[in-house]
């Protein structure tokens, strides 16, 4: 028997999964490759992914939203029954910066990027692309 019911998660529980998957995962990609994924929304069998991308290290197009598709899928046992996936990929300037403990003692340093991340947090964030797809089974 084909079981048809499709798994739909409350606010509560994507927040709770994001949270910990940002911390847990995607903390590297914002630090080190100037990209940050959120989860929007489990419906119906499909997540819902925000991307903001400074296309430093990855473009916004359908192979990297399928990649950060499956790397949420996979890493979230919740998320697992996920059929299929809807990217929606945003520009930003920054998704954060990592300090050495050489940075710290360089007060221009430390200004510069102060100033940076407050220019990034001015900026309006602009949709860039929508990707959707299917997903194979993650085991």
């Amino acid at each position: 028997m084909i079981n048809t019911s499709k798994k739909t998660l409350s606010k509560s529980e994507v927040d709770k999964i994001d949270s910990s998957y940002v911390r847990g995962v995607d903390k590297l990609r914002r630090m080190f490759a100037g990209m940050a994924s959120n989860l929007e929304k489990y419906e119906n069998d499909i997540i819902y992914l925000r991307i903001e991308n400074t296309e430093k290290q990855f473009p916004s197009n359908y192979e990297t939203a399928l990649n950060i598709a499956k790397s949420w899928v996979g890493g979230n046992k919740e998320l697992r029954d996920a059929k299929g996936f809807v990217v929606s990929f945003y520009s930003t300037q920054s998704t954060g910066f990592v300090f050495n403990f050489e940075d710290l003692k360089d007060e221009d340093k430390i200004k510069r990027v102060v100033e940076a991340l407050k220019s990034a947090g001015k900026q309006k964030t602009k949709c860039v692309g929508i990707f959707s797809g299917l997903l194979e089974r993650v085991s």
